[in-house]
């Protein structure tokens, strides 16, 4: 068995050009879901508005339950049908977004209730409104116990936008496809593009194990 390596490293600037389409995608897509996150784990975790509860809690179950893909599909193959028309990269966000804003949601709503009920009752002890009670005291608490967990899902919407490659958006491994078809050097290519993966990897999740150690520093107790 005979490897050709120059294949991707004379195109390496062309994959990591993917590479950054990537992290673009996963920065927007995490922007995105995360902000409905919160939406919908307040929407979960107060069930004194049954209807608005029961349509978040459908709305998560649904989505947590069902494959990205067939979501990926039906935000662009589906809708068309309904006269609602997206481009691949629109489409990609979108159906990326409403599917790790599931997950989001229940990792912030796990945070929430993981704040001792002593916290809720000095808040509306100081004559807090709900929204000021959940602003300054309660969500602010719930980010330093979610970091580690919402880091882990940053990371996985950057493997998730792979599934992209299917509606042909150039991301890293849309490139490696294209690559792959002109070249038909299939190991050589993603032996590199897993070599990229893993460096986004490292990276991003260095400098998240960073920011937690800035934003949530460890209290030591003083003897």
């Amino acid at each position: 068995m005979i490897f050709d390596w120059s294949v991707p490293i004379r195109n390496l600037d062309y994959l990591v050009g993917g590479a950054v389409m990537t992290l673009w995608l996963t920065v927007l897509v995490f922007a995105l879901s995360f902000v409905l996150g919160v939406i919908l784990a307040v929407c979960r975790f107060n069930k004194q508005i049954y209807p608005v509860y029961f349509v978040s809690t459908m709305y998560v179950e649904l989505i947590r339950n069902t494959p990205a893909l067939v979501q990926v599909f039906f935000i662009y193959f589906g809708l068309p049908q309904f006269g609602i028309h997206f481009t691949p990269i629109e489409a990609g966000i979108i159906a990326l977004t409403i599917n790790n804003s599931a997950y989001m949601a229940e990792i912030i709503r796990a945070g929430i209730q993981s704040i001792s009920k002593g916290q809720w009752e000095a808040s509306k002890a100081l004559g807090l409104t709900y929204t000021q009670m959940f602003k300054y005291v309660i969500f602010p608490q719930a980010c330093k116990h979610i970091f580690p967990v919402t880091a882990n899902q940053f990371i996985m919407v950057i493997f998730n936008t792979s599934l992209l490659a299917i509606l042909d958006v150039k991301e890293l491994t849309d490139r490696a496809l294209i690559l792959n078809g002109q070249t038909f050097r299939t190991l050589e290519i993603f032996v590199f593009v897993t070599g990229i993966y893993y460096v986004l990897y490292f990276i991003v999740s260095t400098v998240l194990h960073w920011a937690n150690r800035r934003l949530f520093p460890i209290k030591r107790e003083v003897r």
